[in-house]
């Protein structure tokens, strides 16, 4: 129907008067099977380029090196700097322990570096992402403007139109019903265009979040552990610290991995509603 009711959402604007006067002057009876047909196929390859765009992004990949970044990190025990118990602790030197641990340290803050890279490109990705879908929300919200008014336009004509009782149904009335069906389907996408949109800025708000936390943690014990800087000649780090620090950043990339499936699970459904409401089309 072209009744405007979608309007009050604020989806999109009214159609322009004289537009819908020019489509109701320019219509013929014998083209009412392509009437509207540039606007409807607008909307319609709008709807699959925003499927298209939610199945991009996928995470899975961002959490599995999150994960993998993470047994590295959990693998860092800062009780490697203590003494060994029993008769093996007589052949400790506290300076061995710090050497081998910092080396543990280089490895893994290498391996958390590579991650948060990769974390920043990914987050770049969600932006393009974003800006793409705004482009497509506006597109097809136009596209819907469109159609809106060719319905206008085709509900004035049938309204002079006075059939016999055993008369068929007038053309329009078929090819009117399949415009409010794009329409419709139109208008269901654009708040999920917007739902993808949320979906990636939640993971990328997340990711980044992850990131600034790796700098923090590899800062914090690279100070701790005399690798900062001016090293000091002795050096003696703070167990309870490295503790902290470490356990700060597991829990920060816990709940990244969470937000991560939250986005997931809704990127999917997402996917699937838009996909049903291609599918009749």
């Amino acid at each position: 129907m072209a009744d405007g009711a979608y309007r009050w959402q604020g989806h999109a604007p009214t159609p322009d008067a004289a537009r819908v006067e020019a489509i109701h002057s320019a219509s013929d009876d014998a083209t009412t099977d392509a009437f509207a047909e540039p606007a409807r196929a607008a909307a319609v390859a709008k709807l699959e380029q925003a499927l298209a765009a939610a199945r991009t992004g996928d995470l899975a990949a961002a959490a599995e090196r999150l994960a993998n970044a993470r047994a590295a990190l959990a693998r860092l025990d800062p009780s490697a700097l203590e003494p060994r118990r029993g008769l093996a602790g007589l052949f400790d030197s506290r300076n061995g322990r710090l050497k081998a641990f910092r080396e543990s340290f280089r490895h893994a803050a290498a391996a958390v570096s590579d991650v948060a890279n990769d974390l920043t490109g990914r987050i770049e990705d969600a932006a393009r992402r974003s800006g793409a879908l705004d482009g497509l929300w506006s597109e097809l919200r136009d596209a819907m403007v469109e159609i809106d008014a060719h319905l206008l336009a085709a509900a004035r004509r049938l309204s002079g139109h006075v059939a016999a009782d055993d008369a068929p149904p007038h053309p329009l009335e078929e090819r009117k019903a399949t415009l409010d069906a794009c329409r419709a389907a139109a208008l269901g996408a654009l708040p999920l265009i917007r739902g993808a949109q949320n979906a990636d800025a939640r993971a990328a708000e997340a990711l980044k979040a992850c990131g600034d936390g790796f700098v923090e943690w590899r800062q914090g014990w690279s100070e701790a552990l005399g690798l900062a800087g001016k090293r000091p000649k002795k050096v003696r780090p703070d167990r309870e610290r490295l503790i902290s620090l470490r356990d700060a950043l597991l829990a920060r990339i816990d709940r990244t991995l969470a937000e991560l499936t939250a986005s997931r699970a809704r990127r999917g459904e997402i996917e699937g509603r838009l996909s049903a409401l291609r599918a009749p089309l």
